[in-house]
């Protein structure tokens, strides 16, 4: 049997709505397993707000749904407030979805 030294994530959903018309909005945290303060930027916690637009979960089978913003530090950090607020506001998610695919297109040009 083989060991990784590899530092496993573990995700924490803190928040999570239906948005109108189809899909959800979900801040999720994940954790590394050794969330000490000495550990690199690299392998601390992550806060992410994704936004899953399909109505149908047999059509989210196999994608993952699209992250709109994200940082590095835990579930008590100030801009964790922030991203509650973008969560509730459907035209602040609009705005970060167009933003998103923005990124999304111009990555795929440059490639």
């Amino acid at each position: 049997m083989e060991t990784s030294s590899e530092i496993v994530p573990r995700a924490k959903q803190l928040y999570r709505r239906e948005l109108p018309g189809a899909g959800y909005v979900a801040i999720d945290v994940t954790q590394p397993l050794d969330d000490s303060e000495s550990a690199p930027a690299t392998e601390r916690g992550r806060i992410r707000v994704s936004v899953e637009r399909r109505a149908d979960e047999n059509r989210r089978s196999g994608h993952h749904p699209p992250i709109v913003a994200e940082f590095t530090g835990d579930d008590r950090a100030p801009e964790v407030g922030e991203l509650y607020r973008m969560a509730a506001d459907n035209a602040a998610l609009a705005r970060a979805l167009i933003e998103w695919q923005g990124r999304r297109q111009r990555k795929t040009t440059d490639d």
